[in-house]
């Protein structure tokens, strides 16, 4: 029995051993595949960028110094580039010959140059000589025969003439390089590979050896298809002959680099596929910026001829149908340039008949090698499209049938993935291409002088966004119209501008217009530098294609997305779609195919495309899955991630849909009274009205947008230079001493008096020379008022697609109600995003009329003053509710009043105001600023009008939330607003939670504002009071030592009595603030009087103008009355009372009715 067990365990060891034999040859195998593979790519690699560069040195050989001698190498670089773009087949033997006389060639023109710097040679033919000239030969050594050790370098040479040899010898030496590394890449292929006492047989499976294969690859036309999924693999044997004396040692392994015949190339590979496809297009923009590039009339034809291919339907094709024109074109430019690059000045014609051989663009530049290069680097493109049309062409020749081939599952997976990155692409191009051609119109009309032809672009693209804000089904339909014209347009531009360049063509044009030079270049037609002609021509080249592209290959896409009648409903994303089809199984699939390599079928492909070894296919299919589940992986996250930002977007585009109206109202009356001017008083007119009375808010937004039109038009058209304000501007003479109570410091100040006054600056429009600062604010709001009414589509087109009904009322979050408030901190935050304003407006109201009143602090805030006392001694909402539609008017006409006193009377009419007539009574200039009246010495600060908007807005949504509160709907939803003061009454059950207790962080939030905000409120009263030493603080002095004594009596005292003396508290503060408003005219207007006679009633009231400019503060300085500067203001008051409101609105709360509730019991258990 043990023999037995020893035989068994050691039966065992022998089968892992083997095992590991098997395992370790397995891997041996692997790696020396890949090893082989990686020498094979290599080597190949390093032939294609050894051909590569020897072609490139050829050219730059041939142009460095244009002649006879290197015309040799150019025109081979040109033979050699068309014969490989027509897909002529050339054999390995056919190039090394080419490289072999290339080379002796070269050699020969080395030894020449070498020749010629002999002083004999030099005298046979002289640098400056016909011969010498036309075949390149440059003295760069002198030497005379009297002292021929002694070599001078002649400086006087252009640097290529002494970097040409140079390129020569680096010519010759890589094409040696080249043909010494193709003739031991062959003989390695032939005699094999030797190494480790192992030898390893490299053999193509494909039909004939090695060597046959190399010569036939470049002997056939190199066809591939359209696509990169239909080549043929590189597929591999390798024996393995070991020195063992087995006969059969040799174990073959096959190991296929993809599967035959189908091949999953590199995204590389895909990518170059996909540029060569739209090779066209890349070839068509290279014609538009050689002829820009290169001003002449051949060059002109260039531009024609792309711009005729770009509006064409079939462009693609009629590209290809012209590729071999337009590169013989492109060669016989080239050659011109060649020709007249020779240093042949003398012999080569300036003229031929009537015309100049300039204006073609003939003639010889300092360095005009630079110039040959970039004309070649051009051609290049002509060669790409020549050869994506040969190869086309061929494709559709062959008759190629089905065949039943197999792709694996790692090949479908790379497809799917750039399918899905393509979809993605174009998608997001499809939405914010038109984005970059809104923006080119601003670079086409915005990009140096205003001239006639720019206005018109803006005219368009104004045109365009207002049928876009005005009728959106119109624009939708005129759109495409709209890029036509837009395309015709700018060929229209092009070729005036282009062809104005040319001599004659400024007289042309003055003849046949009848206009002067100034007038045609008003009109954008004049003549232009090399720099400046550049930029005119190559900006509306690139904006006319930006509009084509968006015409021919978004334009279709753009309209599915933007329509709002046929909204499609949501489905899967294209990532959920590449997700799902990632999850299915890692299988091999049959699959129809048709290989168009333009091959026959290999009737060995059946024979020698065996199955791999299973080892082999477990490994690769392990690889795959693992790639698999690594894209598997990045796409969860990515969704996750997609999914986060998506319900981000959904509130800030909700978020957008409830204020973007109040944007866009408070950015036109902002640039209305930056610029206070008649053209702007429409704005104010149209957004004061339409606060307070919605129905009006679409039509202000359409006006808005048509009015903000015309007056960027008229400001562009203002700036032409045939518009000439000193032909019509008024001259005001000074007035007399007797006619005016101007003081002599003050005239020079005056608008009247300063300088002759334009009329037009009282219309808002004025001389600029940067006009794109000029007109950006209405730009802006332009660009506002679109971006308003494409929230409001996005938003309909968002709950159509996701079949969402429009939500009933004005919240952020639907699903939050008034009794989701209790629930947590977080629904308690969304809560009061939805109803803040609802809640608390009427406060709101109170503290920007409170604001208004401390950032002005003039006569007319004396009207706010008085209608804030209105408001709060009213108390109940009802009662409030009842008067505000009457304030919101006031609001409104009051606003309108004061922009009116900013605009004032025109200037042109040289008439004064009233106050500045000479009179007995002298009006300061302070007392007019402080009264808010028109002048044109102190002109009246228009910015401070936007703090009375900001309270129309708030009071005008304050008249919407009391309409709300008549809604059952809404306030079932948002809570009731109630100002009872004992809201339980009536009631046994308080509808709040008890929070005292503090079960969560939400009811430790609720106990410090309903319990604690009290004793906050007492010190900020206290704070108020000590801060600014005044008479007036002593009032807020005596309430905080009252509450700190009597507070907590105050606070279980009824609600009336609590409310009662709350309200005296709001009432004090209010005439606290009042007075100091009034008071501003002592510290404003008649502070140094004060200081001088008065300094008692400066301390007493701490008076100090807090509104700058009326006083230089280095004047007020006086050490016998200081004053009180860091204690004047209302700051201090405002906070007291938005802390005061906020405390009244605390004990009108039900929650304060549990703290009241608390603190009687608690003085029931005390007793």
């Amino acid at each position: 029995m043990e023999d037995e067990d020893e035989e068994g365990v050691d039966l065992e060891g022998a089968i892992e051993d083997e095992e590991d034999t098997a395992e370790q040859n397995r891997r041996r195998r692997v790696r020396t595949a890949a090893l082989a593979r990686l020498r094979t790519t290599a080597q190949k690699l390093l032939e294609a960028t050894g051909k590569v560069i020897a072609i490139l040195f050829l050219a730059l050989a041939g142009i460095t110094v244009p002649s006879a001698f290197s015309g040799v190498y150019y025109l081979l670089f040109i033979g050699i580039n068309t014969w490989w773009a027509c897909h002529l087949p050339m054999s390995h033997v056919g190039f090394n010959t080419i490289c072999v006389m290339v080379a002796f060639y070269t050699a020969g023109h080395v030894i020449c140059l070498y020749i010629y710097q002999t002083a004999f040679i030099q005298e046979i033919f002289p640098p400056s000589g016909l011969w010498s000239r036309l075949f390149g030969l440059k003295d760069i050594i002198h030497s005379n025969c009297t002292n021929p050790h002694e070599l001078v370098l002649n400086v006087n040479h252009a640097w290529p003439a002494y970097a040409n040899p140079a390129i020569l010898l680096l010519l010759y030496y890589i094409i040696a390089t080249l043909l010494k590394l193709k003739r031991k890449i062959s003989y390695q292929t032939n005699d094999g590979m030797q190494k480790s006492g192992e030898e390893v047989e490299l053999t193509n499976i494909e039909p004939g050896s090695m060597k046959q294969n190399e010569s036939e690859d470049e002997a056939k036309p190199m066809l591939q298809p359209a696509k990169g999924d239909h080549d043929e693999g590189d597929n591999y044997t390798l024996r393995i002959i070991s020195g063992s004396s087995q006969p059969d040692a040799a174990e073959p392994f096959s190991y296929n680099t993809t599967s035959k015949p189908v091949k999953s190339q590199s995204p590389l590979y895909d990518l170059g596929h996909l540029i060569m496809q739209q090779s066209y297009i890349c070839a068509l923009i290279v014609m538009m910026v050689w002829s820009i590039t290169f001003h002449s009339w051949l060059t002109f034809v260039l531009l024609i001829w792309a711009c005729l291919i770009w509006i064409v339907r079939s462009r693609r094709h009629l590209a290809m149908l012209c590729s071999p024109f337009i590169l013989l074109y492109g060669i016989m430019l080239c050659s011109l340039q060649y020709i007249w690059g020779m240093d042949l000045t003398e012999e080569l014609p300036t003229k031929i008949g009537f015309m100049v051989l300039t204006q073609l663009g003939l003639v010889r530049m300092e360095y005009h090698c630079l110039r040959l290069g970039v004309v070649l680097l051009y051609t290049l493109t002509f060669w790409l499209l020549l050869r994506q049309f040969v190869k086309e062409k061929c494709l559709k020749q062959k008759d190629v049938p089905l065949k039943e081939v197999t792709v694996v599952e790692a090949g479908r997976q790379k497809n799917e993935v750039l399918k899905t990155l393509g979809e993605l692409i174009m998608s997001f191009h499809a939405k914010y291409w038109i984005y970059v051609c809104a923006g080119m119109f601003f670079v086409v009309s915005f990009t140096g002088r205003i001239v006639v032809y720019k206005i018109v672009y803006m005219f368009l693209f104004l045109l365009c966004l207002s049928f876009y804000q005005v009728c959106y089904f119109i624009w939708r339909k005129l759109l495409k119209v709209f890029w036509w014209l837009v395309v015709a347009y700018t060929m229209l531009v092009l070729i005036s501008v282009y062809t104005f360049q040319f001599a004659e063509f400024p007289q042309y044009w003055k003849n046949f217009t009848g206009l002067t030079d100034e007038q045609l270049a008003d009109m954008g037609l004049e003549q232009f530098s090399v720099s400046e002609l550049f930029s005119s021509i190559l900006i509306p080249a690139f904006f006319l294609l930006a509009c084509i592209l968006q015409l021919h290959y978004f334009h279709r896409r753009f309209m599915q997305i933007t329509d709002l009648e046929h909204v499609p409903i949501k489905d899967k994303g294209p990532l959920h779609r590449l997700k799902e089809s990632l999850a299915e199984p890692s299988q091999e699939r049959p699959v129809t195919a048709s290989l168009q390599n333009g091959a026959a079928e290999n009737p060995e492909y059946e024979e020698n495309d065996q199955p791999a070894p299973e080892d082999s296919r477990s490994e690769g299919e392990m690889v795959y899955s693992k790639w698999g589940l690594v894209i598997d992986r990045l796409l969860v996250l990515f969704l996750k991630f997609s999914k986060i930002l998506n319900c981000i977007q959904v509130i800030i585009w909700r978020l957008l849909e409830l204020h973007i109206m109040k944007l866009v109202a408070l950015f036109s009356v902002w640039v209305a009274v930056k610029e206070p001017s008649v053209m702007n008083f429409l704005f104010v007119v149209l957004w004061a009205f339409a606060m307070p009375y919605t129905k009006f808010r679409p039509m202000a937004s359409c006006i808005s947008t048509l009015w903000a039109c015309i007056i960027i038009v008229c400001k562009m058209l203002y700036q032409l230079k045939i518009v000439n304000p000193t032909e019509y501007s008024s001259n005001c003479t000074t007035h007399s001493p007797n006619e005016t109570n101007l003081k002599p410091d003050e005239i020079p100040h005056s608008t009247l008096y300063r300088e002759p006054i334009d009329p037009a600056n009282w219309f808002g429009f004025r001389k600029e020379s940067l006009i794109l600062a000029y007109i950006q604010d209405h730009l802006l709001l332009l660009m506002l008022l679109v971006f308003e009414v494409t929230v409001y589509r996005h938003q309909e087109h968002f709950r159509k697609c996701n079949q969402l009904a429009p939500p009933s009322t004005r919240a952020i979050f639907q699903e939050i109600t008034r009794q989701n408030l209790d629930e947590s901190v977080i629904n308690c935050a969304k809560y009061f995003a939805n109803y803040f304003f609802y809640k608390f407006g009427l406060e709101v109201c109170l503290l920007m009329t409170v604001n208004v009143i401390g950032q002005r602090m003039n006569f007319l805030v004396i009207i706010h003053s008085c209608w804030l006392v209105v408001i709060v001694t009213r108390r109940k909402r009802q009662v409030i509710a009842k008067i505000w539609p009457k304030y919101c008017l006031f609001q409104s006409l009051f606003l309108l009043y004061q922009y009116l006193l900013c605009v004032g009377i025109p200037p042109a009419l040289c008439l004064d105001y009233p106050w500045r007539w000479a009179s007995p009574i002298t009006i300061h200039s302070n007392l007019i600023k402080w009264f808010y009246l028109p002048d044109f010495v102190t002109l009246p600060n228009s910015k401070h009008l936007i703090y009375d908007f900001l309270l129309l807005m708030c009071v005008s949504h304050q008249w919407q939330v009391f309409m709300d509160e008549r809604k059952e709907e809404v306030s079932t939803i948002g809570g009731k607003n109630t100002d009872d003061p004992d809201p339980l009454a009536g009631n046994t059950v308080n509808p709040v939670p008890n929070y005292i207790y503090c079960r969560c962080y939400l009811d430790m939030i609720k106990v410090a504002v309903f319990q604690y905000l009290f004793w906050l409120v007492v010190a900020v009263i206290f704070a108020t009071g000590s801060a600014r030493i005044s008479v007036f603080g002593l009032g807020y002095l005596l309430a905080s030592f009252y509450l700190l004594l009597f507070g907590r009596r105050l606070l279980v005292k009824p609600a009336n009595s609590r409310l009662n003396f709350w309200d005296c508290l709001i009432m004090y503060n209010v005439t606290v603030i009042i007075a100091k408003n009034m008071l501003s005219l002592l510290a404003c207007v008649f502070l140094k009087q004060l200081q001088s006679n008065f300094c008692w009633m400066i301390q007493l009231f701490s008076l100090h103008c807090t509104v700058k400019g009326y006083y230089d503060e280095n004047e007020l300085k006086d050490p016998e009355c200081t004053l009180p500067v860091g204690e004047a203001g209302i700051i201090w008051d405002s906070i007291c009372f938005f802390f005061l409101l906020l405390q009244r609105r605390v004990f009108l709360s039900y929650y304060f009715i549990h703290v009241t509730t608390d603190m009687k019991a608690s003085k029931l258990q005390a007793s």
